[in-house]
């Protein structure tokens, strides 16, 4: 069930004021709050502004309460990954799809000059006959890193549900070679998947990955972007990023702002952003349990009478709380 909160500010000269009314049937709600740079506004002049929301996951008391993940591993198998790199990458899955329970759905595509599916997607019963699967691998090749993530994207929709929580954790050490290979063809590809509600965890590893690249990804994705430097620390980002797959508390978080007449919004700082006249809107795919996100709006102001009450915008979000 969507939770909906209002928050509408007013800068003044001397004061600010933020009125709040939240309604929710229940205490599992994403805590929600506004600040605005400038809550003293110079009078007679156009200024450049900044509206920030503040938005924090409410926490998960116990792990089984979860909400079922459907999870695609793509890893990169080129030659570059070859010896101690590919066995910590095995491993770190293996360690990661240990954590999975009966309902979450698993899939295992890997790529070199190519990408071929290791694993379909499939319900998790035999982690057995899995981590057989992913202990077979051999590094060599090239690396098809687009055709990767559009083939871990493929299997996900075999399973997707608004339910889940559908994710592509990415893992390369090297710069994509054979396919599309710049971070401008990577990020809309992310841009694509997120409107999809997939998300894109792209984990880098070593010096000799481009980082433009997988943070163009992980960033119109509306995902994570992790940097490993040693293969040793790999189980523990792995770890990490997976402990946050399962913890997601919202999906489908959208924001609106909507300016008054006289405050012109200019761009969304980070953020892929929707601006139409004077309302903007932006979309997060998921909020994890006491993560904290936040939208930062530019503004223009313009010139103000001094003394008076300048109200600034109206903001709304919306949600799908994964346990209502």
């Amino acid at each position: 069930m969507a939770v909906i909160a209002i928050i509408v500010a007013f800068a003044t000269l001397g004061t600010a004021r933020f009125i709040r009314d939240f309604k929710a049937e229940n205490g599992l709600t994403v805590r929600f709050g506004t600040s605005f740079s400038h809550p003293v506004l110079l009078g007679g002049t156009q200024q450049t502004a900044f509206i920030k929301v503040d938005l924090t996951g409410f926490k998960i008391e116990r792990e089984s309460d979860r909400t079922p993940v459907n999870v695609a591993f793509v890893l990169d198998k080129s030659g570059s990954m070859g010896g101690q790199k590919m066995e910590q990458a095995i491993e770190a899955t293996i360690m990661a799809i240990d954590h999975l329970s009966t309902g979450d759905v698993v899939s295992v595509i890997v790529y070199d000059s190519g990408a071929r599916v290791l694993m379909p997607a499939t319900e998790v019963t035999d982690k057995e006959a899995i981590r057989q699967k992913i202990r077979s691998l051999v590094a060599g090749g090239g690396t098809a890193l687009y055709a990767g993530v559009l083939q871990g994207a493929s299997e996900l929709r075999e399973f997707l549900d608004p339910h889940r929580v559908n994710r592509v954790i990415l893992l390369s050490d090297g710069q994509a070679n054979e396919g599309p290979s710049t971070p401008y063809e990577l990020g809309e590809l992310g841009a694509a998947l997120i409107r999809e509600g997939i998300s894109v965890t792209t984990i880098g590893l070593g010096l000799g990955y481009n980082e433009d690249l997988m943070t163009q990804l992980a960033l119109r994705s509306d995902g994570n972007h992790n940097f490993v430097e040693n293969v040793d620390a790999l189980a523990m980002i792995f770890n990490q990023e997976f402990g946050d797959v399962l913890s997601v508390v919202a999906q489908d978080v959208r924001v609106t702002i909507d300016c008054e007449d006289g405050i012109r919004p200019v761009r969304v700082l980070g953020r892929e952003a929707e601006i139409n006249g004077q309302s903007v809107t932006v979309t997060l795919n998921q909020l994890y349990s006491e993560q904290e996100k936040y939208v930062l709006l530019e503004v223009a102001t313009e010139p103000k009478v001094s003394g008076d009450e300048v109200e600034i915008a109206q903001v709304s979000m919306t949600y799908a709380n994964m346990f209502t």
